[in-house]
């Protein structure tokens, strides 16, 4: 296309080799995404913007800028909110087909066929990069978080519907060890509800046990890959953060907040990316926000070009592309934050639990106030799936 210019997330994901940027939510919804922003795009710009679109993300092409997707309960309770008509014959279906069984059992039922249908949509790249891109994530439910037995289950249940399909457990020390043990499988995982040092560490020891172990054993890693999730913003913006840094004397303004989440992830990519370490996880990280100022979102800009995963939900990359179509780019990951802004966060004992290695011990992982908050947040999207599946049962009946 003549004049064709890239746009922020394409340019963000060329900054290095191992740069990549994943589609947060749902592939089926990405039409529908798609769709919105050209609707609010001035239309001297709309060409260029449809071709951006098309290069992000074309159904059934291996040649896209999201190299991976990641989803769970929560993304798929959006998708019966967003694309009704579309879905709705697929839980119509689950069920017609599943008369006996509860709700929640039909609920779970949807989620699962949802997410395969997903997975097919990455087939071509899956395959076409020998396996090494392509993952779509799919998550054990929420409620399930110290149940190991249960989520073990429901792993092996997710991994069936399609060859790329990534299991997502949570970062407890139940999640944990499952992790463990399905690498030990040979199955790939992603490992969700991450938010500071010690989790990210606990995960890659786990990973690195677990596939030591199915090495001893011949199993087969060709399809297999390990990510760990540190969720930024859901770290910093808890007020027991807040009341924390007040106990010391400081402010938590924009900046401190933004700033810590940016130190702990590039802590923990430093450990996962040093080869004395023989980690085998790469870093993924989530919930970007904008700031610390309206027209910057360091969350994505100090972290580009680093050795890992940025997986972005479609508001961000809206917004990214939007405050960055005229900005360069840079290779930032490497730049240290400062040492007056690190002198103020390692005084507060909140941020210093989540920056030390050992600040947070395996059982109490699932006390964090983060945890607590985001995994309460996930559970209930399990139960909107139900009531959907409820309120659809009442309408076939």
């Amino acid at each position: 296309m003549q004049n064709y210019k890239e746009s922020a997330v394409e340019r963000l994901s060329k900054t290095t080799q191992g740069m990549e940027i994943w589609w947060d939510s749902s592939p089926l919804i990405y039409k529908s995404w798609s769709k919105k922003v050209l609707d609010k795009t001035d239309p001297t710009y709309k060409p260029i913007m449809e071709e951006q679109l098309k290069k992000l993300f074309s159904q059934g092409q291996a040649d896209i800028v999201f190299d991976g997707v990641t989803t769970n309960p929560r993304l798929t309770s959006k998708v019966l909110e967003l694309i009704p008509d579309d879905v709705n014959p697929i839980v119509d279906k689950m069920i017609k087909e599943n008369p006996a069984k509860t709700d929640y059992e039909v609920a779970w039922e949807v989620y699962k066929t949802i997410t395969k249908e997903g997975a097919k949509l990455y087939m071509p790249l899956f395959e076409k990069s020998n396996y090494k891109k392509g993952y779509v994530s799919a998550q054990v439910d929420p409620n399930q978080i110290t149940n190991i037995r249960e989520m073990l289950f429901q792993g092996l249940e997710l991994k069936k519907l399609e060859d790329n399909i990534m299991i997502k457990c949570p970062g407890s020390k139940e999640g944990i060890y499952t992790i463990q043990i399905l690498t030990s499988l040979g199955i790939p995982t992603n490992s969700t509800l991450v938010f500071n040092v010690p989790q990210a560490i606990a995960v890659a020891e786990a990973v690195k046990k677990g596939h030591e172990l199915g090495m001893s054993k011949g199993v087969d890693y060709s399809k297999w890959r390990s990510v760990i999730t540190i969720m930024l913003a859901r770290f910093e913006d808890m007020p027991e953060y807040r009341e924390s840094a007040k106990s010391v004397g400081i402010e938590l303004t924009d900046e401190l907040k933004r700033y810590s989440g940016i130190a702990i992830a590039k802590k923990a990519l430093g450990i996962l990316n040093n080869p004395k370490n023989n980690y085998l996880s790469k870093l993924l990280l989530c919930s970007s926000r904008i700031g610390p100022t309206p027209n910057v979102i360091y969350h994505i800009e100090k972290q580009a070009g680093a050795n890992m995963v940025f997986t972005i939900n479609p508001e961000m990359i809206d917004d990214f592309n939007r405050l960055y179509r005229e900005k360069d780019i840079e290779c930032a990951w490497q730049e240290p934050v400062s040492k007056e802004i690190m002198e103020k966060l390692l005084k507060i004992p909140y941020f210093v639990a989540g920056y030390d290695i050992n600040g947070i011990k395996d059982d109490d992982f699932i006390s964090q106030p983060s945890f607590v908050y985001t995994a309460n947040e996930f559970k209930g999207s399990m139960k909107f799936i139900e009531d959907y599946v409820t309120k659809r049962k009442k309408l076939l009946n």
